[in-house]
């Protein structure tokens, strides 16, 4: 593969995580502002567009020396991005004149035979999720329960990773993926959303998997296995952001997000003024660019930004103390000493209350960095998966 193929698969995938956001923007284009050196006479926005009509972006996108419009921050958050790939592959786009739209195609192509399977699954409430499989079915099986209301993009690197080894399923949170938004009234409590998670299992008739818990999903995960735990064979809790009642250690970030929740659960009146601050450029400042399309989804309308704080603010305060003395699987807990969104004493205190649980504190590492999947991480999921299944060199 040549230097244009690998940026045109490198743009597909990156059009791809902003098109969620994308999708629940009024906006009709996107203005990608460059120096002049950088334009190409045209051709570099005309990569771009192209690139844009193969993932089925709804706008438009242009490459300007000098912007005609004034982003929010969520048009800036996908306008950095696409900035991002043209620092790669402005050189490139007197290789694209001459290829032409070919290697973007091919691309494009490439990505969907390689996406998730996506299957919809009717939850016991009658809702429809989006769910996603990788991998061999006639491997074990892992359940990614993902963070609160987030694209599947942001876990797409924990599915390749476990996918070339296991059958991996996921889904997206209930109502927040609804083309129409979520329903008023939809169901939102932490028994409703680990629920999902089991009409999810039984959907891919998955017995006792390997359950996988990032951030929020570890309450879930704790739950369903806390009410059925002869449904699930070992566990995996990632940086989970927890609640212990009174006795709860929390960061700065998860007590301000918390009433944040609070705030936009309350009503979609409030919802909407509160959603109103997030479209300011600032509420970028802490969030890093590769990410920032990804986590901003659950912020792009006022109904969806009330149904995540209703989604979120029930795991959030949801106490797990009852939960722990009665779960005796094999558990790996994994945090890091710098993690000041989710803060590393909920994940020892849970590692010393679970009957079989071994710890791993990662010197360094913010709360995203587990989405980076690197390989000392991923090393670590496999390993731990591998031990619970007694998987033999000539079956991994």
């Amino acid at each position: 593969m040549d230097g244009f193929e690998e940026w045109a698969a490198r743009a597909v995938e990156v059009f791809g995580e902003i098109k969620p956001l994308a999708d629940r923007l009024p906006q009709d284009r996107f203005e990608v502002v460059v120096e002049e050196h950088e334009h190409h006479g045209g051709a570099a926005g005309r990569l771009l567009d192209t690139v844009a009509r193969e993932v089925g972006l709804r706008q438009t996108v242009e490459v300007r020396t000098v912007p005609e419009q004034t982003p929010s921050s969520f048009g800036l958050a996908v306008e950095r991005r696409l900035r991002g790939l043209l620092r790669d592959g402005g050189p490139l786009a007197d290789r694209a004149r001459q290829a032409g739209d070919a290697p973007v195609r091919r691309a494009a192509a490439r990505a969907r035979e390689l996406a998730p399977r996506a299957v919809p699954v009717r939850t016991r409430d009658g809702l429809v999720l989006d769910a996603f499989a990788v991998g061999d079915r006639t491997r074990p099986a892992v359940v990614l329960v993902p963070p609160c209301g987030m694209p599947v993009a942001l876990s797409r690197r924990w599915l390749r990773a476990l996918g070339a080894d296991h059958h991996v399923v996921t889904w997206q949170s209930r109502g927040m993926f609804d083309p129409d938004g979520p329903a008023p009234g939809t169901a939102s409590g932490v028994a409703d959303q680990a629920d999902d998670l089991l009409a999810v299992m039984d959907a891919f008739d998955l017995p006792a998997p390997h359950v996988m818990g990032l951030c929020g999903g570890a309450v879930l995960a704790l739950d369903a296995v806390h009410r059925h735990p002869e449904r699930f064979g070992s566990v995996s809790l990632w940086h989970g952001d927890y609640d212990f009642g009174a006795d709860s250690t929390k960061t700065d970030h998860q007590r301000d997000v918390q009433a944040l929740m609070e705030l936009g659960a309350d009503s979609l009146d409030k919802a909407t003024a509160y959603q109103k601050l997030m479209h300011r450029p600032a509420a970028l400042a802490k969030i890093p660019e590769r990410v920032a399309p990804l986590v901003l989804y659950p912020y792009a309308t006022p109904a969806l930004f009330h149904h995540y704080c209703r989604l979120n603010l029930a795991i959030m305060t949801f106490d797990i103390t009852g939960l722990l003395a009665g779960i005796a699987h094999p558990t790996l807990v994994v945090t890091s000493r710098t993690d000041t969104t989710a803060h590393p004493a909920g994940s020892h205190r849970v590692a010393r209350e679970l009957a079989r649980a071994r710890l791993v504190e990662e010197p360094s590492g913010d709360h995203l960095s587990v989405f980076d999947t690197s390989i000392r991480l991923t090393g670590l999921a496999v390993d731990f998966v591998a031990a619970r299944h007694a998987i033999t060199p000539g079956h991994r």
